[in-house]
């Protein structure tokens, strides 16, 4: 069966889990460059309007990212207070009504920034893609999401960034909410 590139980028976030700090930029930019590949794959992007679509594309990203908070790919996503399995799931039966309530408010405010964005973004996707790109342009982001989770699920971690639709580091359920 032929190899896609999303199985390369699902190479890349399993290696980032030995990663070092200082080497996470530069995984990072593989990521996306490997998103970006799979994205021109998967739209049939001509090489111009790739060339055209990466800064854009860039500026999108960026704004997803700083939106959900930083994230680091593959076995700390939970950040540096995160918690074994068991004791989270302690922590959040103990959490009070107060407490779920807030995170479901975060976790819809992050969705409708998301939103937002994508909004913001499609006008200027259109200038270099095609309608009927952009709109697959974002069920390609959730397949990669859903691919990138999957994976993730597969090598013991129940979270990740492939579960809430297209940005899964926002479900309510995610500690970092």
């Amino acid at each position: 069966m032929k190899q896609t590139v999303i199985t390369m980028m699902l190479m890349l976030v399993a290696l980032t889990t030995s990663a070092q700090e200082k080497n996470r930029e530069r995984l990072a930019e593989n990521f996306f460059n490997a998103k970006v590949a799979e994205l021109a794959l998967r739209l049939n992007m001509t090489e111009e309007q790739k060339e055209k679509f990466i800064p854009i594309y860039r500026r999108y990203n960026d704004e997803m990212k700083a939106t959900f908070g930083p994230r680091k790919l593959g076995k700390g996503d939970r950040g540096p207070k995160a918690k074994k399995d068991g004791q989270e799931t302690q922590r959040r039966q103990e959490e009070s009504d107060e407490e779920v309530l807030a995170r479901t408010k975060r976790h819809i405010e992050r969705q409708q920034q998301a939103q937002a964005i994508q909004l913001k973004y499609v006008d200027e996707f259109a200038t270099v893609l095609s309608a009927k790109q952009v709109s697959k342009l974002f069920q390609v982001e959730k397949d990669i999401a859903k691919k990138i989770a999957k994976r993730k699920g597969h090598r013991g971690e129940h979270h990740g960034q492939g579960g809430m639709g297209r940005y899964p580091h926002s479900r309510p359920d995610n500690p970092q909410n």
